[in-house]
């Protein structure tokens, strides 16, 4: 019985414009990969183990997506803080809609930061423009 073979953590890109997609928290990419090791570990036969060089490039990869994504969170973050009170053009999470509003403030949660925009929580990854 062979062991499988686990695929690469993907790696997050750096955003290079205000619209960048959400970003996923560095404990969830953990998490994934903790699981994902555990089940391989499971499938392997004990006489067939994997290969130490493999088990290395593979915490090397989670390693660096880890770094990547909070890279990502405190460069979204930053530039979050940089927008409050200023207008910018979003899509409002609950109609879907383009609306633009003022920023009012900033948090940085679990699933990334959100910008306070008319009264509303609105992902950073909603952001459309800044004019």
């Amino acid at each position: 019985m062979s062991s499988p073979v686990l695929s690469p953590v993907p790696t997050p890109t750096t955003p290079t414009t205000v619209a960048a997609g959400s970003a996923r928290s560095s404990q969830s990419v953990s998490q994934m990969f903790l699981q994902m090791l555990t089940e391989e570990l499971s499938n392997e036969d004990p006489t067939q183990a994997t290969d130490p060089t493999t088990m290395v490039t593979q915490l090397a990869q989670m390693t660096d997506a880890e770094q990547t994504t909070q890279a990502t969170e405190t460069t979204q973050f930053q530039t979050a803080l940089s927008l409050v009170g200023q207008s910018v053009t979003y899509q409002d999470p609950a109609s879907g809609n383009t609306e633009t509003g003022s920023v009012m403030g900033a948090a940085l949660s679990t699933s990334g930061p959100t910008l306070m925009i008319n009264n509303a929580a609105v992902p950073f990854g909603n952001l459309v423009s800044v004019p």
